[in-house]
């Protein structure tokens, strides 16, 4: 295509559209309402993105809109273990939101949105079991290294000194935060783990320099010594359909289960088993694709190894 400067005269848009067949023509429309400024969302995600939207009644939405929650819901259900929830109250908003579209701060396996679910939660399990989920949305196609460095820094601010100018839902999750952080001494089963998710509708390749920008990111955290983990993960088209696709399937798993034997009837249970399974074969049906534990499988005081924190410590010293 030659340079904008080389053209004698300005093209007429509406005259080559209405000279096109009509089946050009009509996706010619489409392509319009579908990309923006170089955005493209591919037909698949667009599909799930509109089943979303009507099973939320968010249709009435802007499509950008419609995608904040998208991916709000998706990265936070695979770290919640109820069946659903509105993704309304973790989306932040537009003015103030400090480059940040969505967070979620679970607390033992609760969504938590009010400070004063810290104490109820404190009285009932008598520990804090935290995760930060922070989320960027963008219907673009691309991963953009500033995108990451504005997100990055917005998470910076809400751990830190909170200079940013923020919106009052931005301001609710910092004063969790914070109402979080002043009952450390709960934290026996180990600091907040931050997950960080940027969410476009392209294909992550990789890319060295991207990487380094996120590394960046995530080791500032790091290096506070705040977290037990820190995680920045670029979700691309293909995981946005994965992580959907997890929201809505049961869990199944194929294994030989020959060393088994019978349970006697239970109400409303079609059959069941009690026997033994190799540990090569439990790992199978208990950790996704990614080989990483699902948790939702577990009630809360099923627990995964933390190290010799001081129960394991005990537990150690009664068999040596």
């Amino acid at each position: 295509m030659r340079p904008l400067r080389d053209r004698p005269e300005p093209i007429d848009a509406d005259a080559i559209v209405g000279e096109m067949p009509a089946a050009l023509r009509s996706a010619s429309v489409l392509a319009c309402e579908t990309q923006q400024w170089g955005t493209f969302m591919d037909r698949i995600t667009g599909g799930l993105l509109a089943e979303f939207a009507k099973e939320f009644e968010i249709n009435s939405l802007s499509e950008d809109k419609q995608f904040e929650h998208f991916a709000t819901y998706v990265t936070v259900r695979k770290h919640y273990s109820d069946s659903t929830f509105d993704p309304s109250s973790l989306v932040t908003g537009d003015s103030g939101d400090t480059g940040i579209d969505g967070i979620a701060i679970i607390v033992n396996n609760n969504i938590v949105d009010e400070i004063d679910e810290i104490e109820e939660l404190l009285s009932i399990n008598g520990y804090l079991d935290v995760t930060f989920i922070f989320v960027q949305a963008e219907r673009s196609s691309n991963f953009e290294g500033g995108k990451i460095g504005t997100f990055g820094f917005g998470v910076r601010d809400f751990f830190g000194k909170g200079t940013l100018v923020k919106n009052d839902n931005i301001a609710n999750a910092r004063a969790i935060m914070n109402a979080i952080f002043a009952k450390s001494a709960k934290f026996t089963k180990g600091n907040p783990n931050v997950v960080m998710y940027y969410v476009t509708t392209g294909k992550w390749q990789g890319d060295q320099n991207l990487t380094s920008r996120y590394e960046s990111e995530a080791n500032y955290l790091r290096d506070t010594g705040n977290f037990k983990t820190v995680t920045f993960i670029p979700v691309g088209a293909d995981q946005i359909q994965q992580l959907y696709y997890y929201t809505k399937n049961a869990i199944t798993r194929e294994f030989l289960f020959e060393r088994k034997t019978v349970v006697p009837n239970i109400t409303n249970v079609s059959s069941a088993y009690l026997g033994f399974l190799s540990a090569k074969d439990f790992l199978k049906i208990i950790t996704n694709d990614n080989d990483e534990i699902i948790e939702s499988l577990f009630y809360d005081n099923v627990r995964g190894y933390e190290g010799y924190n001081d129960i394991n410590k005990e537990i150690r010293d009664t068999l040596t």
